[in-house]
């Protein structure tokens, strides 16, 4: 527990769960695919260009909350893995099998071995969880104050980069495509295909 603990150290050398930001608007995330050890889902928040201070403090703290959560449950899962993959092999050397209940006293005496470890990172997670009410009101006090602003930035700034298509622009553009034999055409196996989908929605 005390590894998972001290995650914010680990903060500090790897950013598990940033990414790019973008291509968000204020208020959005990015929320990637779930890890294949922990199952925690990474999480990219966005960043304003004029961020305050007790927004960054939030933001941090939220990071912090989320690389913590993937260093325990990754610890606790490879820990879990391990043990049943030694607990198989054991039993399965003394009567050449490992069935569902030879597995269920593995679960019980994990349960066991791990209860106080489990209840120490409950503890920590009501106490941070506490710790981030006020923080947490604070920022989002500054985020409505300057809310407005920064979303018709954001969006005037997707637009210059391309973000936004209308769909207007989008039918005239495909249009052309087709006119002048720049457009792919489908072949007519996958066109019926395409056509047998979109009448199934009706």
């Amino acid at each position: 527990m005390r590894r998972g603990l001290h995650c914010a150290r680990a903060l500090r050398t790897q950013n598990v769960h940033q990414g790019p930001t973008d291509t968000l608007l204020p208020g959005q995330f990015l929320v990637g695919a779930p890890h294949p050890v922990s199952n925690i889902r990474p999480i990219a928040f966005y960043i304003a260009s004029d961020e305050t201070p007790s927004e960054r403090t939030y933001r941090l703290m939220r990071e912090e909350a989320a690389s913590t959560d993937h260093l325990f449950w990754a610890d606790n899962n490879t820990r879990f893995e391990r043990g049943r993959i030694e607990f198989e092999r054991t039993r399965i050397d003394r009567t050449g099998s490992c069935t569902l209940d030879d597995l269920s006293v593995y679960f019980q005496e994990y349960q066991n071995e791990s209860y106080e470890r489990h209840v120490e990172y409950n503890k920590y997670v009501w106490k941070r969880n506490w710790r981030m009410v006020w923080p947490g009101i604070r920022a989002w006090v500054d985020e409505v104050r300057r809310r407005g602003r920064r979303r018709e930035f954001a969006v005037a700034r997707h637009a210059e980069q391309g973000y936004f298509f209308g769909r207007e622009g989008v039918e005239k553009d495909r249009a052309k495509d087709v006119k002048d034999g720049s457009a792919p055409q489908p072949s007519q196996p996958e066109a019926n295909r395409r056509d047998e989908k979109i009448r199934s929605y009706y």
